[in-house]
């Protein structure tokens, strides 16, 4: 199985360069190219001893160098991204620098880079092509179906097929199989599942109502979430459909309504088939383990309030500093990577200031994209980004995700398509000014 990832690994970095090299589009290329071969994108190209880069991080890197124009100007109206990523990275380095473990977090620095370098591009070819977010939308929707695919294989065969050599022991779970699709961890499967459910709901030919077949694929993505076992993704999912009932049109209400109402009677007749719903013998414990661990994370953030202990320094610092965090798995210690909270996870890491920033980012987009609905500047469609935003929010108190690159590149899009709608009028006005002044703006 090892040797099948080797050969899948190689595989898609050689298809890559033989397509940027043949493209007369590589920018374009290397943004659906990551979606098209989301299975693949998590897999390491460096050992952890050198930052455990994936191929998606070995791409974007790739693409820094040969796009570099793309990465000159910045339009006025996203310099409060830019702003923000230069501040957070700022930050990150002096973290990075002051940590009892500095080559570690230097190294676990170089991942942070390729979510802004994916983004750019994805900003700059949307601003070539506006229509190009619409086919973003049909790549994401088809790697969804994909692992949906992936999934169906492993209802019928088992967890032996595949992608990797061994899954998370979260899979295998005393009241059945948590099933992880392409994914190594079923939980993260479960909030991949979560956040792209809500594309199925967007109906291009008209915004403010989901056709059937809309709310039909909604429901097929909510059951295979399902199928994961994971409760923290049910809660996102949740949390965005109530996002949807507050803020959309009557018209959108009335179909969603009907959809809960559909999925409130399939939960009911299958809900004793599904691990996420009989899991309640373990929630006692489950929160108590949990609960410990949180409070010595926020310790340790309390030691540490202003510049973090460094990126990706969370394993190696509880080694040492707080010994009781940690795993027997097959008779083996294993600290903690994480305590089992992203938010905490970022706010030990990072420290305070580059947490905020980091949030101020992500939630920043959704915020623009409100107001320019409600300004009228943009259409519904921006309620459908912000909803699985608002899901992975929810679901990240439990489930530190985005250090899969599967989870991160769809909360990169999304974020990236409302910052878009939000400024289109406003980019397109710069470019013209531009154009007229023969400056850069």
């Amino acid at each position: 199985m090892k040797s099948l990832g080797v050969v899948l690994t190689a595989a898609a970095i050689l298809v890559f360069v033989v397509l940027v090299l043949l493209s007369k589009q590589p920018r374009r290329t290397y943004l659906l190219y990551m979606l098209y071969v989301m299975p693949l994108i998590d897999f390491k190209v460096t050992p952890w001893q050198f930052g455990s880069l994936t191929l998606f991080d070995a791409f974007s890197y790739v693409m820094l160098f040969w796009r570099y124009k793309d990465f000159l100007s910045i339009y006025k109206p996203n310099r409060f991204y830019f702003g923000g990523f230069c501040t957070l990275i700022f930050l990150l380095l002096l973290g990075s620098l002051t940590s009892s473990f500095i080559t570690n977090s230097l190294l676990s620095l170089l991942s942070v880079f390729p979510v802004f370098i994916y983004a750019r591009l994805l900003m700059v070819e949307c601003m070539q092509d506006n229509q190009f977010m619409n086919k973003m939308i049909k790549v994401l929707q088809f790697a969804c179906l994909f692992s949906m695919a992936f999934l169906a294989v492993q209802l019928v065969v088992g967890l032996n097929f595949r992608l990797y050599s061994e899954l998370n022991q979260n899979t295998q779970d005393v009241n059945g199989i948590r099933y992880p699709s392409y994914f190594h961890d079923s939980q993260k499967y479960g909030q991949f599942l979560a956040m792209l459910s809500f594309l199925f709901l967007l109906n291009k030919k008209n915004v403010k109502r989901p056709a059937l077949i809309n709310l039909l694929l909604f429901l097929l993505v909510a059951v295979a979430m399902f199928l994961t076992g994971g409760r923290s993704a049910f809660l996102g999912l949740s949390a965005g459909v109530l996002f949807l009932l507050v803020f959309a049109g009557m018209q959108f209400k009335k179909y969603i309504i009907a959809g809960c109402l559909a999925g409130g009677v399939l939960i009911a007749i299958f809900s004793h088939s599904l691990v996420v719903f009989n899991r309640d013998d373990d929630i006692n414990n489950s929160l108590d383990f949990r609960a410990s661990i949180w409070k010595e994370a926020f310790e340790i953030y309390k030691a540490h309030p202003y510049l973090g202990i460094g990126v990706g320094n969370y394993q190696d610092y509880v080694s040492l500093y707080a010994q009781d965090q940690y795993l027997v798995l097959e008779d083996e210690i294993i600290f903690l990577d994480q305590p089992e909270n992203g938010y905490l996870k970022i706010l030990t890491e990072y420290g305070g200031p580059a947490f905020l920033v980091a949030f101020v980012l992500i939630i920043g987009s959704a915020a623009g994209g409100m107001r320019a609905m409600v300004k009228k500047q943009t259409d519904a469609r921006v309620l459908l980004f912000i909803a699985p935003i608002i899901s992975w929010l929810v679901s990240f108190v439990s489930l530190y995700s985005i250090t899969d690159r599967r989870n991160l590149i769809v909360l990169i899009c999304l974020c990236s398509f409302l910052i878009y709608l939000s400024n289109r009028s406003k980019i397109v006005d710069d470019k013209q000014t531009e154009e007229v002044n023969g400056q850069p703006v």
